[in-house]
């Protein structure tokens, strides 16, 4: 049964004013997320909301399917697929993108933090464009670090280039190779690895009526 307040509101009326009041400490974490009117409904319906694996863009195919495996092994649920989150954002952020959703709405959640696996949002692109993972070490400058970053990338198309494999999907690489890509990858699993303030993606295999705060319909 619904046990949440269901609302409708223009784009910057759908994020309420002020602090967004993430804290990925907590044991039940804040999370955001857009979804269609479809997925809201079958939530409403069923009390669970879970996602076709099959629907992901077959471009990214192999991030995806690695992220997946990230949840089988660190999460204590299973499921195929993952629900998207927005774990920690800038409000204008999420009014920017409940701009874009009109028609579709916007869920206040609260998940036991246990269920959800969190991946820095920016470092996610690396895994996205198949480069390798590499945060900034200490006391480094970003300047220094994209040079380091340039050169582990330079020697990886190299090595790609020499198997014929340029632009063969990583899981057709040799093992060695795709186990140090993937390996490489986890670095944005670990918020030790970033600043306090940077913004984190959280996904989950399902979500229950049970944890949604509120409802948003973006008109």
């Amino acid at each position: 049964m619904q046990a949440f307040p269901i609302r409708d509101a223009e784009p910057e009326q759908a994020v309420p004013t002020g602090r967004m009041g993430y804290d990925l400490d907590a044991e039940r974490l804040l999370l955001h997320t857009v979804q269609s009117a479809e997925a809201f409904d079958a939530l409403l319906t069923t009390g669970t909301l879970t996602t076709d694996p099959t629907l992901a863009e077959a471009e990214f195919a192999d991030a995806y399917d690695w992220i997946h495996r990230m949840m089988a092994a660190r999460l204590p649920t299973s499921g195929e697929g993952a629900l998207w989150f927005w774990a920690r954002t800038r409000r204008r952020h999420l009014v920017d993108s409940c701009r874009r959703s009109r028609g579709q709405v916007l869920l206040t959640c609260r998940v036991p933090r246990e269920r959800v696996l969190l991946s820095h949002f920016d470092e996610w692109h690396m895994v996205l464009n198949r480069a390798p993972g590499m945060p900034r070490l200490p006391g480094e400058s970003e300047d220094d670090a994209f040079a380091r970053w340039e050169e582990a990338q330079d020697e990886l198309a190299t090595r790609l280039r020499a198997a014929g494999l340029r632009d063969a999907p990583i899981r057709n690489w040799p093992p060695a190779l795709r186990n140090a890509i993937e390996t490489s990858w986890e670095c944005i699993l670990d918020r030790g690895n970033y600043g306090p303030f940077e913004c984190w993606q959280g996904t989950v295999h399902a979500l229950h009526t049970t944890e949604v705060v509120e409802a948003v319909r973006i008109i």
